[in-house]
């Protein structure tokens, strides 16, 4: 599996715990096989595994669980569109871009 199919199944998906537990799997599993982009990939594994810590035993509103969802699929597909690029300043551009969006958000993951 690449990082564009682990964003289409992410996207294809429910929202939720089960969603962002398989983005988190799917991004360690990334860091092993294509260590170029063990940063970025480590950043969104993060902010999954956070997800998934915070509210595996939770009941969430769909509203929350949509809205968390799609903060992280905004955040993998602008690291998509760095890795495209072939840039690394565009790639440590993106991260930073997502640090501080991240930084200013709800901080729901």
């Amino acid at each position: 599996m690449n990082f564009t199919d682990l964003i289409q199944r992410f996207a294809a998906q429910n929202p939720g715990t089960d969603s962002f537990l398989k983005v988190k799997e799917g991004t360690l599993a990334l860091i092993s096989s294509d260590a170029e982009h063990a940063g970025p990939y480590f950043l969104i594994y993060g902010f999954a595994r956070s997800y998934v810590l915070l509210y595996e035993d939770q009941a969430i509103e769909p509203a929350f669980a949509e809205a968390a969802k799609k903060q992280l699929l905004q955040y993998m597909t602008r690291l998509e569109d760095a890795f495209r690029s072939g840039s690394a300043a565009e790639i440590l551009a993106a991260m930073n871009w997502i640090v501080i969006d991240y930084g200013h958000s709800g901080k729901i993951f």
